[in-house]
């Protein structure tokens, strides 16, 4: 999906879930929207500190934790004590180098493993898997 549709469905969500549509908080949601590499809060500041006049670091935590909690960004989970955020909402999956840290998006039909529980009656809302390895990167550079 193009970046300016992503930021049409962000404000429109936004407004959706309460929250007023800033240009600190478009900013942030921009430049996590577009890029791939699952940034912290730290390196979305270190890229928008120079953009965005008087922007500071606790001004992007509170901004991500307000669109975490409205469902606008998903926080990705680690094995570090760093926390990386996604502007993919929809259910997908991720696998984590714990050579280098990348993290990448992977698509996995997320239901099929999890049709007995459906047949039990549970309702599955939303579904992540999550994976740690050693990407193809890190991997030629070992051999």
């Amino acid at each position: 999906m193009e970046l300016e549709r992503k930021l049409e469905l962000f404000r429109e969500k936004a407004r959706e879930a309460g929250l007023k549509v800033t240009p600190q908080r478009i900013a942030i949601y921009r430049e996590l929207a577009s890029r791939n590499d699952h940034p912290s809060a730290e390196e979305l500041f270190e890229s928008l500190k120079n953009k965005i006049e008087g922007i500071s670091l606790t001004t992007v935590y509170r901004t991500l934790a307000s669109l975490e909690k409205a469902g606008l960004v998903v926080r990705v989970p680690t094995l570090k004590d760093k926390v990386h955020y996604d502007a993919r909402v929809e259910p997908h999956s991720h696998f984590v180098c714990v050579e280098c840290g990348a993290i990448y998006d992977i698509d996995i039909p997320s239901e099929q493993p999890f049709n007995k529980l459906k047949e039990e009656g549970f309702e599955i809302v939303n579904c992540t898997v999550l994976c740690y390895g050693i990407c193809k990167k890190c991997k030629k550079e070992v051999k």
